[in-house]
């Protein structure tokens, strides 16, 4: 834990309250991103984002530091993520479509940011279409497998750094993150992906799907 952190938290634990949101405003944003490219969905991000903040609030008074506070914080986000992951998939199989659900699987409009990419209108909506079939492709994947892909391929993630959050071994991540990638290029093969067939513009999804699903090595 950095020093920083080491200091709010003992504040907060001594009876500062309100030094607590320094740790937010340190952390808020490394948790969010995270949560959207797993859930692919920005306001349900924002809303585990907050309740991850309310747990570990709750219970900071029984945190000793063995990790880091981003660390614990991340797995109390990544446990969320996956409670409504599971949750979705079970309704998904009973039949049950949420209105959330619709609106999570409807193309997102590429950010104001990246609109300087490409002069050719007909350009950006392919990058859209290429994004929503890896978000379909994705969405279809055990949510262990897309977990790992997302902090792997997306984030960035060591092995290493995953196996802290998750409390999986590096080997057996490895070994999944082999498995994701080859089911993932199975569901995009399926939907008529090509390999190659990806926008240019460098922070698409597809780009990084494109990447991942043209590699078998395990790590």
């Amino acid at each position: 834990m950095s020093d920083a952190d080491t200091a709010i938290v003992q504040a907060v634990q001594g009876g500062d309250t309100e030094a607590f949101r320094l740790l937010v405003e340190r952390h808020q944003g490394r948790l969010f991103a995270m949560l959207v490219r797993l859930l692919g969905n920005p306001a349900l991000a924002e809303e585990l984002a907050h309740e991850a903040f309310v747990k570990a609030f709750t219970a900071l008074q029984g945190f000793r530091g063995e990790a880091s506070f981003g660390t614990w914080l991340v797995q109390i986000g990544l446990h969320a993520a996956r409670d409504h992951l599971r949750r979705t998939r079970r309704l998904r199989e009973r039949g049950i479509v949420s209105l959330e659900q619709l609106r999570a699987t409807r193309p997102r409009l590429a950010d104001p940011a990246d609109a300087g990419w490409h002069a050719d209108p007909g350009a950006r909506l392919e990058d859209e279409e290429t994004a929503a079939r890896v978000r379909r492709a994705l969405d279809l994947l055990p949510v262990e497998y897309r977990e790992v892909l997302v902090l792997k391929h997306l984030e960035n993630w060591s092995y290493e750094q995953i196996a802290a959050s998750t409390g999986d071994s590096a080997g057996t991540l490895k070994v999944r993150a082999h498995r994701a990638r080859r089911l993932l290029r199975e569901h995009l093969s399926a939907s008529g992906w090509e390999s190659g067939q990806v926008a240019s513009h460098p922070r698409t999804a597809g780009t990084a799907a494109d990447e991942e699903v043209g590699h078998d090595p395990v790590d």
